[in-house]
């Protein structure tokens, strides 16, 4: 595994993290919500974009696509 690859996966699990203590969940059940929502490879692939911004930000992604696959229905 290379720096980057592993620089993804810690985005990740901060994004995990930080969703949970926002939304007072355990990290286990957002690891399943973000599993079932497709959004762990997404986040993977926006990893040039939000690498450079703050955990909260990537937070805010997360809950924008979440609201909008919510609408989707």
């Amino acid at each position: 595994m290379n720096q980057t690859e592993r620089d993804m996966n810690l985005m990740v699990v901060e994004a995990i993290e930080g969703y949970a203590h926002n939304h007072a969940l355990n990290a286990k059940d957002v690891l399943e919500l973000f599993t079932r929502k497709g959004i762990i490879p997404l986040l993977r692939s926006q990893y040039q974009a939000l690498h450079s911004q703050s955990l909260e930000e990537s937070i805010y992604f997360v809950e924008d696509v979440l609201r909008r696959k919510q609408n989707e229905g």
